[in-house]
């Protein structure tokens, strides 16, 4: 189980520096100027990806909890 909340806490701060960087930057890598626009297309897919991982997730705390319960 201390597994699962390291991880969890992991992600969190992927999850908030990421968030940070997309709401900070004038330019991103590719020399495109941060228009209001594309911050939140950058924050959608940021948003998705994130969601796929709280599955994943939650599907592991499923089997933790799991086989805690039977030991």
């Amino acid at each position: 189980m201390k597994l699962w909340w390291g991880a969890n806490v992991f992600w969190l701060v992927i999850f908030s520096f990421l968030a940070i960087i997309i709401g900070t930057r004038q330019v991103d890598g590719a020399g495109i100027a941060q228009t209001p626009e594309v911050r939140i297309i950058s924050y959608i897919i940021l948003g998705v990806v994130f969601m796929f991982i709280l599955i994943v997730q939650l599907i592991w705390l499923y089997f933790v909890r799991k086989r805690i319960r039977l030991s």
